[in-house]
């Protein structure tokens, strides 16, 4: 039985229940609004020390990141079901995931937090988003790169990010949303029209994934990363809002992570884009199996869940 959602509960649980919500988010902006005034003097010490500035910014992201996972397992009790090998520590990667809501995120940071990455993550990002108050201000000084979608110029900005990653040997886990959006319902129905023009398989629960961005991060980040993590998120009770989350109604994530080494992916771009898209049917017959039997988890291969994320940190699930 899942808990019943903030609207079906009688009001004065309801009230109360909305009242914490709305608390915790006031508590999660104000800091996040004094964290970007830090990053802000931050900017004192770059001219003298490129090196301070980015350990300062990369402190300030893993105290508020961290402080998020913390409210996920505290607060909340979100239970995380992990289906993944054993990860190595002190990678850099690029982490390829599927897009359905917000909430997406929080995965994202606990699987971090987990390998002790949770300070280097970047992210590609909608060019819009580094106009917001908090999230988007505090991305400009972490090295996010924000995409206009226009591919000519996104190119030049991220070629340029990659050659300060590599002269500056920044420690790197970069996030990539190769679908591009979230998904819906509509974008759905679009891109099994794409699919069938291009005679790809038709999927009912991810989108066609742009590959540009990914084949530009293999092609240019070759000498910088090591691996490329495929990461499923899933949700048996359904996909739900960051309001749901703060409601409380966000009970259980599932997340598959496969590690791909980098030697194991082609060099060509064409090679690339087939190969993202073998990743994304593959992430497809995880939803399937999720939405048959409400787990990722593999018939007869259920050892692959509740092991170490990372070796030697002394976490396991559960």
């Amino acid at each position: 039985m899942y808990p019943a959602t903030a609207h079906e509960r009688p009001l004065l649980p309801r009230v109360l229940v909305f009242g914490r919500a709305i608390l915790i988010s006031f508590l999660l902006i104000v800091p996040l609004l004094v964290i970007n005034g830090l990053q802000m003097l931050s900017l004192i010490v770059k001219p003298f020390s490129k090196p301070l500035f980015r350990t300062i910014n990369r402190r300030l992201a893993h105290t508020y990141w961290t402080l998020l996972v913390w409210l996920l397992d505290k607060v909340y009790r979100v239970r995380f079901e992990w289906h993944s090998e054993e990860l190595p520590l002190r990678e850099d990667a690029i982490l390829i995931a599927n897009h359905q809501t917000a909430v997406d995120v929080m995965p994202l940071f606990a699987l971090a937090e987990r390998c002790g990455r949770i300070g280097d993550m970047k992210f590609f990002v909608k060019e819009v988003f580094k106009y917001i108050p908090g999230p988007g201000w505090g991305m400009i000084f972490l090295d996010c790169i924000f995409l206009k979608r226009r591919w000519m110029a996104d190119r030049r900005r991220i070629k340029a990010t990659f050659e300060r990653f590599r002269a500056e040997k920044i420690p790197l886990w970069l996030n990539i949303f190769p679908e591009g959006t979230r998904y819906t319902p509509k974008k759905m129905l679009e891109a099994q029209n794409t699919a069938r023009h291009y005679q790809l398989p038709l999927c009912e629960h991810v989108l066609i994934p742009y590959a540009k961005a990914f084949e530009t991060s293999i092609l240019g980040l070759q000498d910088r990363v090591q691996a490329v993590y495929d990461i499923t998120i899933g949700y048996p009770q359904g996909i739900p809002t960051l309001w749901q989350l703060l409601c409380g109604e966000v009970r259980l994530i599932e997340v598959h992570v496969a590690r791909f080494s980098l030697d194991q992916l082609p060099r060509e771009a064409p090679a690339i884009e087939a190969w993202l898209n073998e990743r994304f049917w593959a992430k497809e017959q995880h939803l399937l199996r999720l939405q048959k039997e409400g787990t990722f988890r593999m018939p007869k291969k259920s050892l692959t869940t509740a092991l170490p994320i990372c070796a030697d940190t002394g976490w396991t699930a559960g």
